[in-house]
């Protein structure tokens, strides 16, 4: 069976990655900064808040420790670490996108907006200075928005 054009390049973007966290190779510079990943992420995991007093934000995983947070997604991934990802778009970001698991143009574009106000490279790609940077919806009310601790510690 052939695959679509989008399942293609989000296959070919992922299994260009070795378990050991490796850059890709041939990636433009702005897409390889934000590519020290290890695995497509997948779920979602809670991690110790940035702000005194929260107790923790879900953010995309690829497992259930803090280091299977260092994951990816780029348009064509469908999974719940995209419904947060989009939760946290709409949200926090203010981005007019459907909440539906599915990366698709409309996910791409509010991702690259919201990396371009947060003033880190706009590649509409999810990976780890994307996670660092971004603040989390936390799920309790509309905006109710937070940072997460670096080092990602689970909460």
């Amino acid at each position: 069976m052939r695959a679509t054009g989008k399942a293609r390049v989000g296959a070919a973007l992922f299994s260009a990655l070795a378990l050991g966290g490796v850059q890709l190779i041939g990636a433009s510079p702005a897409l390889a900064g934000d590519f020290t990943i290890q695995a497509t992420c997948y779920r979602t995991v809670s991690v110790v808040g940035g702000d005194v007093g929260v107790s923790g934000e879900d953010i995309p995983s690829a497992g259930s420790t803090a280091a299977s947070t260092a994951c990816g997604m780029a348009q064509g991934a469908n999974s719940a670490a995209v419904k947060k990802l989009q939760q946290t778009l709409k949200y926090c970001y203010n981005q007019n996108i459907a909440i539906d698991s599915d990366f698709g143009p409309a996910t791409k574009t509010a991702l690259r907006n919201a990396q371009r106000s947060e003033g880190i490279t706009a590649d509409g790609v999810y990976g780890t200075q994307t996670r660092n940077t971004l603040i989390w919806w936390t799920g309790t009310t509309t905006y109710n928005c937070n940072s997460i601790e670096l080092p990602v510690r689970l909460a």
